[in-house]
Order: structure tokens, then sequence, then C-alpha cells
């Protein structure tokens, strides 16, 4: 196999790289299961390797790498492991979370509900599908193929591939475990208070319904009790005036601490809400300036 130098991988947000500035091992041994790989992709007629498919491949080699090496908590551990393993352990890894997505999915679309989201159902109903139909473990595990629309409350961009997809799935997984204690026309009577139009919103479902769900925790408001009259609104206001920012996102952490305590035990789907509760507390700042508090608590 031809080499291309030692700049040879455009990864997916299109920046080159330096392979050794991200692979700790002798460059030869890099290229050797690079040009083992090409060889299975071109059944050993390398001369037919195009520099496009070059990168592709010293990307899927790194990919399976990177996989190996973030599953050791000690660095040390891979010191003794040779780049040909750590990229067949790697591709292990890489088969595994690939079997657990579809898994996860199989678990997921049983009875999943989209709440009137287009952005949602595309995403789960279309593009999961087609990603695990798609999806190439052996010459492109780097490739996400999904552009995941519909925004979750952690951001996983620096990943890609099957890893990516997986914690995007499981994060779904988690939102749909929170929504569905409530009565689906509930969740869809606020999202339809929040925005007439919602069904094309980009926004997160989750963020939208715990944000008048703390609401109604502020005024000490039974969550059944549904929809805030003006004298509700302007006490909300008055309470909120008289605090900092930091406390009312002490008070957001712990109404959710609270609520998920109360109705779901899992700590994992804490961990996962709170991830939205800055941006919540913002608007809820941004709100009180501007003394429109009816727009974010709607019902």
């Amino acid at each position: 196999m031809a080499v291309y130098g030692r700049k040879i991988l455009r990864e997916s947000a299109g920046k080159e790289v330096d392979i050794m500035e991200i692979l700790n091992y002798p460059m030869e041994e890099v290229m050797q299961v690079v040009s083992e790989l090409a060889g299975k992709y071109t059944g050993c007629d390398h001369s037919s390797v195009t520099y496009e498919k070059a990168q592709m491949l010293m990307g899927a080699v790194m990919y399976c790498v990177r996989e190996y090496e973030q599953q050791k908590s000690n660095a040390l551990l891979t010191k003794n492991v040779s780049v040909k393993e750590a990229y067949r352990y790697g591709r292990e890894i890489v088969l595994d979370k690939r079997k657990k997505l579809q898994e996860l999915y199989n678990e997921l679309i049983l009875d999943f509900r989209d709440y009137g989201s287009v952005c949602l159902h595309d995403i789960i109903r279309q593009g999961i599908p087609a990603f695990l139909e798609r999806y190439d473990d052996r010459y492109a595990p780097q490739e996400t193929l999904l552009t995941l629309d519909y925004p979750i409350l952690v951001d996983y961009g620096a990943l890609s591939g099957v890893s990516r997809v997986l914690n995007y799935v499981q994060c779904i997984c988690l939102e749909q475990k929170f929504l569905q204690k409530m009565d689906e026309g509930y969740v869809i009577k606020i999202l339809r208070a929040y925005q007439r139009d919602y069904a094309y919103m980009i926004e997160n479902i989750c963020e939208v319904v715990c944000q008048n769900l703390l609401g109604h925790m502020m005024l000490d408001k039974p969550l059944q009790e549904i929809g805030f009259d003006k004298e509700e609104l302007e006490s909300l206001e008055d309470i909120l005036a008289e605090k900092t920012k930091e406390q009312i996102s002490a008070f957001a952490f712990k109404a959710m601490e609270q609520l998920t305590g109360k109705y779901y035990d899992d700590n994992d789907l804490l961990l996962y809400l709170n991830n939205g509760l800055p941006d919540i507390v913002t608007r809820i700042q941004c709100s009180l300036q501007n003394h429109c508090l009816g727009n974010l608590f709607v019902i």
C-alpha cells in the first residue's frame, strides 16, 4: 500500500490531523494495520486505493484503537499492546456497541412516542434504522451517517460512529422514561401552549416539560393542577425577583432531585435532566426581566 504521508486522515469535522499526535504507536505498525485492512477492502489490489479511501481506512483503524484506549481507565495498560491488538480489541468493542444499539432500539421502539415532534419521529422511526442498516463497522466505523437533528441534553459532538449514536439513543430512552410517566395529552398540551406549531420545533421536549413543572414546584402548586392564572404568575415573579441566578439554579436542581426521587428513583435520569437546567434558569431570568414568565410556565 502506498504511504500518503503522516497527515492522511480528514475527520468528519473536516480538520486534518497528524496521526502521530493521536496514536502512540510506531508509524510502521500503524501503516501495516491500515495496509492489511486495505487488502481486505480491495481484494489485495492496493493500487486501487484512492487517497480518499486511504483516509477512510486510516480513520477506521484510529477509531477502533481509540475505542480500545477509552475503555481503559489506566493508560499504562495500553503500553504493552501492539496497534494490531489494540485495533482488534477496539473493533470488538465497536461490534458490541452495535449489538447493544440494536437491542436498545428494539426495546425503545415498542412503546416509543414522539408527542407530535416531527424531528424526534424522523430520527427514531427512520434515522436509527437507516444507521443500523448502512453502518460499516469494518471499513468506516467512524462515520456517524446521521445529523441527529433532534437536540438531546448532552453534547456528544466529540464522538462519532456507533459510540455517538448509542449514547444518543440512550438519552432518548431516558427521555421516554421521564415523559411516559405523564399522560401523553398532558405533554402535548404543554408543548402546544409553549409553541403552537411545536411539531417542527427544534427544541428538546423534556426541557420544555421540566421548565413548566418547575413553575408548579416554585409555587408549591400540585403538578396535576393545570394552568397558571395571572395572580400565580405575579406571585412567581415576586418570588423569583428576590433570588439570584445561583439561588434559582440551586432551587431548580433541588426540585429536580425531589421530582425524580419521588416518581422515578433513577439517578441516571436525574443526571441527564440536570443538563438542561442551566438553559432553563437562563430563560427564567430573561423572562423575569421582560415580565413574560407566562411564556415559560404555560399550563
